[in-house]
């Protein structure tokens, strides 16, 4: 078994290992579909909405995962086939002529969530919507950019949550308040958090509308976050 294959197989038993959605199963899952992303014998387009056919089939594997059965000695050329004759079907559909078809928002359509139109599969991205925003990720529109923003904030790459914090505050960075105010279940409050941080209410609060929340908004406009509402 090579390197690939141990992580796949590894990351596979996690996310059955642990119940959705998890903390442990999200984690596991997103690094699992960034696995799959990087796949050799994954199908490829050059259609300009390939991106749209992967994030379905990404947001199918999420869902579909624990019916995966290895049937070659790789895993890897197995999860393949077995990703790929999903995603062969979703790359065709976008040669499709209705595929070529402006999108309506209000235009009825069938999902497992039970949604009736795509209108009402999107959460309103407004302080409460962004609070919850994890939570929603288990949505299918938004799962897989909902799992990359939590581990963005966990991680932080490019450390532009934690330089942000109220002058002499560091300690009251954006991304320690997007942990406990966006990731954790329940959310901590501001009160809580400011008596904590021996910081006023008003400037955490302030900071937290000012910087913080435009800052994970921007965040989850790059993962692609609000892209299916534009023409």
């Amino acid at each position: 078994m090579d390197d690939r294959d141990e992580r796949l197989s590894t990351l596979i038993a996690q996310v059955r290992q642990n119940p959705a959605p998890s903390r442990k199963w999200r984690t596991a899952m997103n690094q699992l579909l960034r696995e799959i992303q990087q796949l050799p014998e994954l199908k490829k387009s050059t259609h300009p909405n390939y991106p749209e056919a992967l994030n379905l089939t990404l947001e199918w594997v999420s869902r579909k995962i624990t019916q995966f059965e290895q049937r070659q000695p790789s895993i890897s050329t197995s999860l393949s086939n077995w990703v790929n004759g999903y995603l062969g079907w979703r790359i065709q559909d976008l040669s499709s002529p209705e595929k070529n078809a402006p999108i309506s928002l209000d235009a009825p359509i069938a999902v497992d969530a039970g949604a009736r139109t795509r209108l009402e599969q999107l959460p309103d991205f407004t302080l409460s919507g962004l609070d919850g925003m994890i939570e929603s990720a288990q949505k299918e529109t938004i799962q897989r950019i909902g799992l990359e923003l939590e581990l963005y904030i966990e991680q932080d790459p490019e450390e532009n949550l934690r330089n942000s914090y109220p002058r002499s505050y560091p300690e009251c960075n954006c991304q320690l308040l997007s942990l406990r105010r966006v990731l954790k279940d329940p959310p901590d409050k501001f009160q809580d958090l400011a008596e904590e941080l021996k910081v006023k209410y008003t400037t955490l609060n302030s900071h937290w509308k000012r910087k913080c929340e435009p800052l994970l908004q921007e965040i989850a406009s790059n993962l692609g976050y609000g892209q299916e509402q534009q023409p």
